[in-house]
């Protein structure tokens, strides 16, 4: 059983992640997607969630720095491995997309902060945080409107699109949840062999489309290592894998619905006013800086003031 209820908690952090790293980017269905391409990214993400939970599990994260830690490595792992955006706009690229987007909204707002809100005593916690979110999607969701590889969504579509995606990660919390009763354990033949392929990887794609990333990604990753391992050290057994379950109600999973809610009436009112606004500057310019604060802010706690054993 706990085997079992492993692979689920992967699999629907995967879905959990690829909700939040791409649906809610792209924010629209777009002309090559396809069920076959949306089953690969979960794979993909799911993957990437495995490294995830077992950085989080293995150093013992039980704070939101650590996790932002934990977050970058998941951030890298996709914007410098599996695509090379990373290095494409040196060194904001470092920042956008995989400490502004992947650490920040992916895994503090999506996959801690969200499933906190699940166990809070406040009823209307999930509902607010959710309606919150589907706001920013909103208005985020506008700026593709005058991007050359973007265009306009119809409401209908922008709208079918956000209920069919916010359903199925409503069906991946509460799984998330109910798998996360079973200590996350992995076999180490498991990780050895995630891992493995993640560096095969690395050598045979990532280095030839992109030279750079020999000499820049084991530095990032060696950030988070030195970053994380006085957790190790000091942390008491478990991590926020152990803390993040128990009984949810269904009305916070209800809840959710208000984040397509949002983005839906937001998206509608743009719609009919015509809104010619660039708002991915506005993120970019508020999220590229705020990603390398964090990482350094997160890396100056771990080694400055190390977790209490």
């Amino acid at each position: 059983m706990r085997t079992f209820k492993n692979i689920l908690l992967v699999l629907s952090t995967g879905y959990i992640l690829v909700y939040f790293s791409e649906h809610l980017f792209w924010a629209r269905p777009r002309p090559d997607d396809s069920l076959g391409g949306w089953i690969g990214a979960w794979i993909a993400y799911s993957l990437m969630a495995f490294m995830l939970l077992s950085l989080v599990s293995w150093f013992r994260v039980k704070n939101i720095w650590g996790l932002f830690l934990a977050g970058a490595a998941f951030g890298w792992l996709g914007e410098g491995v599996v695509v090379q955006t990373a290095y494409e706009i040196l060194p904001l690229s470092i920042s956008f997309t995989g400490l502004a987007w992947h650490a920040l909204i992916t895994i503090w707002v999506g996959w801690y902060l969200l499933r906190k809100s699940f166990f809070a005593s406040d009823p209307f916690s999930t509902l607010k945080l959710s309606a919150a979110i589907g706001l920013c999607y909103g208005v985020w969701a506008i700026a593709w409107w005058l991007d050359p590889d973007g265009g306009i969504a119809t409401l209908q579509e922008f709208a079918g699109f956000s209920l069919v995606t916010t359903l199925l990660v409503m069906v991946a919390y509460w799984l998330a949840n109910w798998s996360a009763s079973e200590p996350f354990q992995p076999r180490r033949w498991v990780t050895v062999a995630i891992s493995a392929l993640f560096v095969l990887y690395f050598f045979f794609v990532t280095v030839p489309a992109a030279p750079w990333a020999l000499a820049i990604l084991p530095v990032l990753l060696g950030l988070v290592y030195l970053g994380l391992r006085p957790y190790l050290r000091n942390a008491m057994e478990g991590s926020l894998i152990d803390e993040l379950k128990g009984q949810i109600p269904l009305w916070k999973i209800l809840s959710l619905l208000a984040l397509p809610g949002a983005g839906i009436l937001f998206y509608g009112l743009a719609l009919s006013l015509d809104l010619q606004w660039r708002t991915n500057w506005l993120l970019y310019l508020i999220t590229t800086p705020l990603g390398f604060i964090l990482f350094s802010l997160s890396l100056y706690k771990s080694l400055r003031n190390k977790p209490a054993p």
